[in-house]
């Protein structure tokens, strides 16, 4: 089945020549094209991002400005998670106290359900 398969590929996609009227109808298109616009001059401002880029500095100062974005990133997830820290060692704090209090009243109880014995 593939050899089949193969066979008729090979006479679909045989090579073929140019036809004979190939140069007259390039040579036509070519004239009834019109002509490209004449390139416009560089003006100042194509000069100079032109300059940067070969230069360095412009890409230096795009990976600096990447840089300090990253940083600023980390630093505001740092200043969250400390404050986080910080907000957990108070809750913390706050049901130890808790904690204690329940305990004193707790033992007070007790003691006035306790018969003296």
């Amino acid at each position: 089945m593939t050899d089949e398969f193969d066979k008729a590929l090979h006479r679909a996609l045989r090579p073929q020549g140019p036809r004979e009227d190939l140069a007259a109808r390039v040579v036509a298109r070519l004239d009834s094209r019109s002509m490209p616009p004449a390139p416009q001059p560089a003006t100042r401002r194509d000069f100079i991002w032109r300059r940067a880029f070969r230069s360095r500095w412009l890409p230096a100062a795009l990976a600096a400005c990447l840089i300090a974005g990253v940083g600023l990133v980390q630093l505001r997830q740092h200043a969250l998670n400390a404050r986080a820290n910080q907000a957990r060692a108070q809750l913390l704090q706050a049901l130890s106290i808790a904690s204690h209090n329940v305990n004193i009243v707790r033992t007070a109880v007790a003691r006035e359900e306790k018969p003296d014995s």
